[in-house]
């Protein structure tokens, strides 16, 4: 790994926090613009689901832009984050959170615990997610007799 000056470092870290804070907000206010912004749009870009399934840029698009327009409310609730630097031009954020959405219907959506990682890549000064995983809590396991 290239040897970064804390300036650096800083202002690095200043940036990916200010694409995680409108991804935030782009949820929150409902605008898909804003929220979705910081995804590559290229097929290098690679998202792993909560059910383990890969999807392009398109598709992960499409399943949110869909997903909160049923949405009349959304709510994140960062509990833990983190930033690990791995060069100039490349750094992971990971993300503990929890989710409430109100839905137009009058349901809500309640994840309480979930986490994401995104790889961030600097490309035209901009950085962009090329990578993103979503988990939430544990997956039942299932025993079975042999």
């Amino acid at each position: 790994m290239e040897s970064l000056s804390s300036a650096e470092k800083d202002t690095i870290t200043r940036e990916i926090k200010a694409e995680i804070s409108r991804l935030i907000t782009g949820c929150e206010h409902l605008d898909m613009g804003m929220a979705f912004d910081m995804f590559l749009d290229a097929p290098d870009f690679l998202m792993m689901g909560t059910d383990g399934t890969l999807c392009d840029f398109n598709t992960y698009l499409k399943n949110n832009i869909d997903y909160l327009n049923t949405c009349a409310g959304f709510e994140l609730t960062t509990f833990k984050e983190e930033i690990r630097i791995l060069g100039p031009e490349t750094a992971i954020f990971s993300w503990a959170y929890g989710v409430e959405a109100t839905l137009k219907k009058g349901k809500m959506d309640i994840i309480e615990n979930a986490g994401a990682s995104f790889i961030f890549r600097k490309m035209d000064g901009k950085w962009k997610v090329v990578y993103y995983h979503e988990s939430s809590v544990p997956p039942k396991r299932i025993s079975r007799m042999q």
